[in-house]
């Protein structure tokens, strides 16, 4: 089987998040099969959401989002993102661009709730690493 990529926007951008969440550590083990870089997803937008530090990609003609193509997850560790994202979202193909140019599939996780809790105004990972990751991650680490 191929090895699976996808396409992260939000807090998966973080290789500390991306860490936590799949392997249940503060960073990437030095062993990882995973390569990480960056890559444009186009004709979606990605926005803020009310009173949550995660933000949601929906379509939107015209509009890009840049973000990291994670390669290389296994089936499990897909099953370990599904659980992470939660209903809010659903995981669907897409096409990303990554820093060479050239296009692949990716799967990425679509927003599937209330529109109503979009803000319309873009996520900004800067502000979330300085204002919101350091909680995060203690939150998480002291669950585990």
């Amino acid at each position: 089987m191929a090895p699976i990529s996808i396409f992260c926007y939000g807090t998966l951008m973080s290789p500390n998040v991306l860490a936590r969440v799949l392997f249940n550590k503060r960073n990437l083990p030095s062993d990882t099969i995973l390569t990480l870089r960056p890559a444009t997803l186009s004709n979606y937008r990605r926005s803020s959401l009310i009173d949550e530090s995660y933000p949601a990609v929906v379509c939107y003609s015209g509009a890009s989002v840049n973000g990291i193509l994670v390669s290389g997850l296994s089936p499990a560790q897909i099953q370990t993102l599904d659980a992470f994202e939660g209903d809010e979202y659903n995981r669907q193909t897409v096409l990303v661009t990554d820093n060479e140019g050239q296009v692949q599939d990716a799967w990425c996780y679509i927003w599937a709730d209330q529109m109503d809790r979009l803000t319309g105004v873009d996520w900004d990972f800067g502000e979330f690493m300085q204002n919101h990751f350091k909680t995060w991650i203690e939150k998480e680490m002291n669950a585990m």
